[in-house]
């Protein structure tokens, strides 16, 4: 009898407990639906190709940059050696061969997994349940459908025209800033 009773409240302790888990759950499966819904609606999944194609096309453009900062950076070779290595680099393709492998983890399935993950993790950690499906129901509305044809242009536009302002300030100040050094080594 006494065995029976201890069985009884231990069970009592943990139903509670698991009651609980059972319902976080199924409020995280909720959760996890609607922001399933959300990002379909959204078209994440051409968003994060779109963004990983601008990343793998600026890394493009920077490797020949890394090539000669990683060149300018070697202890190892002397200015002529470095110099000789700069011809021979030109000569067998090796700046080509950085170009086209570069950005190259961008293009796979395991950058597309975390993208997405990432995409889900954020909306769970800023949104409830509820809120991500008044969101949906918004961006499925005719409101919402222009709201997402025309973000991108809008978003250009803003900062295009922040550039246009700011960008030639800011390479004035470089120049000025550069040539200002230049005169003081040069002294």
């Amino acid at each position: 009898m006494f065995k029976t009773y201890r069985r009884i409240a231990v069970l009592a302790a943990f139903v509670p407990a698991m009651m609980l888990a059972n319902a976080a759950h199924a409020q995280d499966a909720d959760k996890t639906a609607a922001i399933k819904e959300l990002l379909t609606v959204m078209q994440a999944d051409q968003a994060v190709k779109g963004q990983a194609e601008n990343w793998q096309q600026g890394a493009k453009q920077e490797a020949p940059m890394v090539l000669e900062q990683v060149l300018v950076e070697n202890k190892t070779l002397n200015d002529k050696q470095k110099q000789a290595a700069v011809d021979k680099l030109k000569k067998n393709g090796a700046v080509q061969r950085m170009v086209d492998g570069a950005g190259t983890a961008f293009t796979t399935d395991g950058f597309k997994s975390d993208a997405m993950k990432a995409h889900y993790d954020a909306f769970a950690k800023y949104y409830s349940a509820q809120e991500i499906k008044d969101l949906t129901t918004f961006l499925k509305s005719p409101t919402g459908q222009k709201f997402m044809a025309n973000q991108g242009k809008a978003t250009q536009e803003i900062w295009g025209s922040m550039m246009q302002k700011y960008g030639p300030q800011v390479g004035k100040s470089m120049r000025d800033a550069a040539e200002k050094e230049i005169a003081a080594a040069s002294k």
